[in-house]
């Protein structure tokens, strides 16, 4: 049985395979072309992602299309957004091919109808998209932009600005980031030796803290200020039933 040519019919074992070998290849493409095409998409992503998932879907509904041209074709058209956002990177020019420039639909507190019309969004559509910002009061808004990829950015009047720590001049203290020490009960030693704390420091606070028995931990946090948060696989409550 030979799944990569098209055929008139497929066991179930090579429809499972076909399907196998088009998962681990998308995977491998998608990991490729990067993180930026599963955030947000701009106009080009959306067109690169609905022609690869139209073409690998190809042969798995149809057993007569040969597979090694589907993937070929996932592949080159890849390939091509590689290309495409590497250009971007170097020549802003190449970046407008791929990419449409931010659009401001308010500027200086006023609402620009014109860009309203040119980019099809309504009047309902803007406030609605201000009160996912946070700012029901179009007053408060001095600039409003249609990004790339479809998300609106809203820039605040001073007036409006939430008050910040520096507006009241108060000094504050680098806090980084909460670090992840044991996960479903094993050490996570790659954050202890960047973070420089040892595996014997790790234990002997757990048993402080009267979980000694790391294999039933689900995870262990060291916040940013120092504190352990210990999270139990199994806890016994007042009912003495389990809870997780």
């Amino acid at each position: 049985m030979n799944f990569w040519q098209g055929q008139p019919t497929l066991t179930v074992v090579g429809w499972i395979l076909r399907a196998s070998v088009t998962v681990l290849w998308l995977m491998l493409v998608a990991k490729l072309m990067g993180q930026r095409e599963t955030g947000r998409m701009n106009m080009f992503d959306f067109v690169v992602a609905i022609t690869i998932g139209s073409v690998a879907s190809s042969h798995l509904a149809d057993s007569e299309v040969p597979m090694m041209g589907a993937l070929v074709s996932v592949a080159t058209i890849g390939a091509l957004d590689i290309i495409f956002a590497y250009l971007g990177l170097k020549e802003p020019k190449a970046r407008r091919i791929s990419q449409d420039e931010s659009i401001t639909l308010i500027e200086n507190g006023q609402i620009r109808y014109d860009m309203l019309a040119k980019t099809m969004v309504n009047l309902d559509d803007l406030l609605a998209g201000l009160r996912l910002k946070n700012y029901p009061n179009i007053h408060d808004v001095e600039f409003a932009f249609l990004e790339s990829n479809g998300e609106l950015s809203v820039i605040p009047k001073s007036q409006a600005r939430p008050v910040t720590p520096a507006d009241l001049g108060i000094p504050t203290e680098y806090e980084g980031r909460p670090v992840v020490l044991v996960e479903d009960g094993n050490i996570v030693l790659d954050n202890l030796e960047r973070n420089k704390l040892t595996k014997d420091w790790l234990l002997e606070e757990l048993v402080k803290q009267g979980a000694g028995d790391v294999s039933q931990l689900a995870a262990v946090i060291l916040d940013t200020k120092g504190r352990l948060y210990i999270g139990h696989k199994h806890r016994k409550t007042a009912n003495g039933q389990d809870a997780r």
